[in-house]
């Protein structure tokens, strides 16, 4: 399988450079990873097993083999594609024979340039808005699973196209996006896949031909200590265990939404995005989810479709009751602050309902909405306040996973949101009950926002998709 260049030296002679211009040497896995060719290379990692090193080695000693060539870093956040570029830099530096040819730019974005070869560093964020225009002959994704699926598809992709690039993603398992897709297209033979994460025709070829996949868990590296590994089984569960270690694609049993529900109410690229006009039908609701200085207030509007739905006795059919016209999350601010900012949101968007949640601030927090909402002419929304008891707050999460389950709320993607409802869980307590929260490390914020939002909608929409009677026309003057 030849590489994106052919002009250059091989992946076994840039390996055998690396030993002496950096004196590096892979050990047996990476060395495996580093020798093959394939124009997408995908490799589920455990944690400590050596990807940033590797994949800078890779970098690095690519930019030496092929002169003129051009490779973009490209990871979730800006300082996780950093520490690649950080280390190409620092082995790029390391030697005076390489060091009297770097030049080496920091701002805007890092940018490496070792004789008429480029390294770039880039975010994944703001689909991928900051990538699209640009061209490479390799692309390397890190963090690959955390990277949105259309970026990958729509961006990175076509960057490839007219160097016919090579395309390398690197990960610890999460989920079962466009990364286990791409996994899995690795592990075939002559086929393609139907669901080939990179568009038919970029690289050329049957994706199964030209995609080779690894998995390589945290105890392929030998360096890494025996006891520091048994130690991480006894402290994580199972399943974070089998992911972030064994570098295995688990499905996540204790995730109270399910991957594909939530990919499932992801809106596509041509939908309308966040408080984009919607139809004369629909009634604006939003919710609520208070909090002070630990933690975080979110509210979430929604635009609940009043029609009734045309999708017969199939409950797994496409009919948007329920899209999010906005969601805000902020934290650190003082109750009059955080009741303006809300108002001024409700303003905008002309909510009728909200439901909010009242366990955490009593009465006078929601007072103080109801009261200003009055000073601003607006005390015709219904505000209810919910306490969250074990039991309210278990109807409200399985309501939001209904409506996922049933395909009825599309959402733009947002990260926070998406991250909160995967991590979102069930867990049995030691009396024996199951109850739900988020995983330890995670906020649940932007979840009950919109598990309360579904339940100020419940107001206005049947469970068969009528409007309640009496409900009260609304103007599209507020959209």
């Amino acid at each position: 399988m030849s590489t994106a260049r052919t002009d250059g030296i091989s992946t076994a002679k840039r390996i055998a450079l690396a030993k002496r211009l950096f004196r590096w040497q892979p050990h047996a896995s990476q060395r495996e990873w580093l020798l093959d060719d394939h124009q997408v290379k995908v490799a589920a990692c455990g944690r400590r097993w050596g990807k940033t090193e590797s994949a800078a080695v890779d970098v690095a000693t690519y930019a030496v083999a092929f002169r003129g060539s051009i490779q973009m870093i490209v990871a979730p956040t800006y300082d996780q594609s950093r520490l690649i570029s950080d280390t190409v830099e620092r082995l790029l530096s390391s030697n005076s024979l390489t060091r009297r040819h770097l030049r080496v730019t920091k701002t805007p974005y890092p940018d490496i340039r070792y004789r008429e070869s480029r390294i770039t560093a880039r975010t994944a964020d703001d689909d991928g808005r900051n990538l699209r225009g640009q061209c490479a002959d390799r692309v390397i994704v890190d963090e690959a699973a955390f990277v949105r699926d259309t970026v990958v598809a729509e961006v990175i992709g076509p960057m490839l196209a007219d160097r016919n690039g090579q395309l390398v993603m690197i990960s610890t398992p999460f989920g079962k996006n466009h990364f286990y897709r791409a996994f899995i297209e690795g592990q075939k033979g002559s086929t393609e896949s139907p669901c080939s994460t990179v568009p038919r025709g970029v690289l050329g070829g049957a994706a199964s031909a030209r995609t080779r996949s690894f998995r390589f868990p945290s105890w392929a590296n030998p360096y890494i200590s025996r006891e520091y590994i048994d130690f991480q089984r006894t402290v994580l569960t199972e399943r974070q265990f089998k992911v972030e270690y064994e570098a295995q694609f688990v499905d996540d049993q204790s995730a109270v939404f399910p991957w594909e529900h939530i990919e499932a109410a992801l809106e596509e690229q041509s939908k309308p995005r966040l408080g984009a006009r919607s139809s004369e039908n629909s009634v604006p609701v939003a919710g609520i989810d208070w909090a002070r200085y630990s933690d975080y207030t979110a509210i979430v509007i929604l635009a609940v479709n009043t029609e009734q739905s045309t999708a017969g006795d199939d409950p797994i059919a496409s009919f948007d009751r329920y899209r999010l016209l906005a969601l805000d999350r902020f934290g650190g601010m003082e109750w009059g602050t955080q009741v303006e900012r809300i108002t001024g949101l409700l303003q905008t968007y002309g909510v009728i309902s909200v439901a909010a949640d009242q366990t955490s601030v009593g009465d006078p927090v929601l007072e103080m909405l109801r009261n200003t909402l009055g000073q601003r002419n607006m005390a015709n929304i219904d505000v209810e306040g919910v306490v969250f008891t074990n039991q309210v707050k278990r109807e409200l999460v399985d309501n939001l996973a209904v409506r996922l389950a049933n395909r009825e709320i599309k959402f733009p993607y947002i990260e926070q949101l998406v991250r909160e409802l995967q991590f979102y869980e069930y867990e049995l307590t030691e009396a024996g009950n199951v109850r739900t929260r988020a995983r330890c490390g995670h906020h649940d914020d932007c979840v009950m926002a919109l598990a309360l939002a579904l339940r100020a909608a419940g107001k206005y929409v049947r469970p068969e998709g009528f409007a309640t009677s009496g409900r009260r026309r609304i103007s599209t003057d507020w959209w």
